[in-house]
């Protein structure tokens, strides 16, 4: 007695012979996977329409749709018949019939000039990060992710879903980013978590290691020291060749430095550098998520300051400084320069110089781009500098006064 092949059994042999999971051919149908699940495992079968999809994407010749119809009858074919399924009136032997299938199954509503205009936009955003408003950012980023997300509602490829998916992946950490510069604590982890699984589906280990140094930064942000260099550790495994892997090893620093191991510090600082120096240097430096040379200084700054290598730190707060600086004299990384003159200030205040640190701090303070979580830390580190070392001096109370003040202004955390 010969073995007969059912609908679900058919659909589960081409589905793998095209190398396909469940996920997969769900996107491609628009069909859920709970459906295709059931399918394959006999308990349903799909109308009419949801077949005929089926059949194009995976291929079928007309095979599914004459399964479709025997098992709705409960009818089995063997499937010797079943592969050619002669009895279908199709042109299964037409030699273009092939290429109209792979036409068809090629058609888009997209195309490669609208991901080419996508993926430059989303670029343009990301290079805008160091120096535009974040609230309005945010709200052009989230203007983009909503287009993006149009565009995967449409009739596209199977290559194009997963461009559009990283595409909203880089989105949607752009948009964590400015959350948590805002403040915005819980929607920031929502957004990075959003990426995450976004990088997870595509495969994308760059989306996926810059999601873990979103955590990394966050962790460092909230006091949560010893949580970030696992942060770091998941985010070079992800991506141990990409440029990332230099910003984890240097948020890695930064908490072994508030934690108060210099050796860690120096370990972690020489690796970051050695990665670094395996990267040429970018086309869009500027691109908040490439590491270039010239954000070296900036972490090494932040390193030094917390062990307290004044004299290090300060060399590197003035090259940030300097690096900041656009020809025309405003100031291209704004929050670099920021951080950069709060350095000084603390240094000033470790050396007994007031008028330095209230003269540094002022123009800081002034600067209207920040990251309020960062900002918050490094007055809090200022406050606590003033009142161990001039808790009794009476010049210092104005500075104390104003830090005060520029904390109690910051969003709530």
């Amino acid at each position: 007695m010969r073995c007969m092949e059912t609908f679900g059994q058919a659909l589960r042999r081409l589905r793998q012979q095209a190398g396909l999971s469940q996920a997969e051919l769900s996107r491609a149908t628009k069909w859920s996977q709970s459906q295709i699940s059931r399918a394959e495992s006999g308990n349903s079968v799909p109308d009419e329409s949801t077949t005929r999809l089926l059949d194009t994407v995976l291929q079928a010749g007309g095979l599914l749709l004459t399964l479709q119809q025997h098992d709705r009858r409960g009818v089995l074919v063997p499937p010797e018949r079943a592969e050619r399924a002669p009895d279908l009136v199709l042109p299964t032997d037409d030699p273009w019939s092939v290429s109209d299938v792979a036409r068809r199954l090629h058609r888009t509503d997209v195309g490669p000039q609208t991901l080419e205009q996508l993926r430059g936009t989303v670029e343009d955003l990301c290079c805008e990060y160091p120096w535009r408003d974040p609230a309005t950012l945010r709200g052009e980023a989230k203007v983009w992710l909503e287009y993006t997300a149009k565009l995967l509602d449409s009739r596209v490829t199977l290559r194009e879903h997963r461009e559009l998916l990283v595409a909203a992946g880089w989105l949607t950490l752009l948009i964590g980013c400015l959350e948590y510069d805002m403040g915005l604590k819980r929607p920031a982890e929502i957004s990075r978590n959003a990426a995450f699984q976004l990088g997870r589906e595509t495969g994308h280990g760059e989306i996926i290691a810059w999601s873990h140094e979103l955590s990394a930064w966050f962790a460092l942000t909230q006091d949560r020291l010893r949580s970030v260099p696992s942060y770091a550790r998941a985010g070079q495994q992800a991506a141990p060749q990409a440029s990332v892997a230099v910003q984890l090893a240097a948020q890695a620093a930064k908490a072994h430095a508030r934690m108060g191991d210099h050796d860690q510090v120096q370990k972690m600082l020489d690796e970051g550098f050695r990665l670094l120096d395996k990267h040429d240097h970018p086309s869009r430096p500027e691109n908040h998520f490439v590491i270039d040379p010239t954000k070296w200084d900036f972490y090494a700054m932040d390193c030094y300051r917390l062990v307290g290598e004044h004299k290090k730190a300060a060399e590197h707060a003035h090259e940030v400084i300097h690096l900041a600086q656009r020809p025309d004299g405003t100031e291209r990384s704004p929050m670099r320069a920021l951080e950069a003159r709060l350095t000084l200030a603390i240094i000033a205040l470790r050396e007994g110089d007031l008028e330095a640190a209230q003269s540094w701090t002022e123009v800081a303070l002034s600067t209207d781009r920040r990251s309020v979580m960062s900002l918050a830390m490094l007055t809090g580190e200022m406050v606590s500098e003033l009142r161990h070392r001039h808790d009794n001096d009476p010049a210092a109370a104005a500075l104390l006064d104003q830090l005060l003040t520029a904390r109690r202004a910051l969003p709530p955390a």
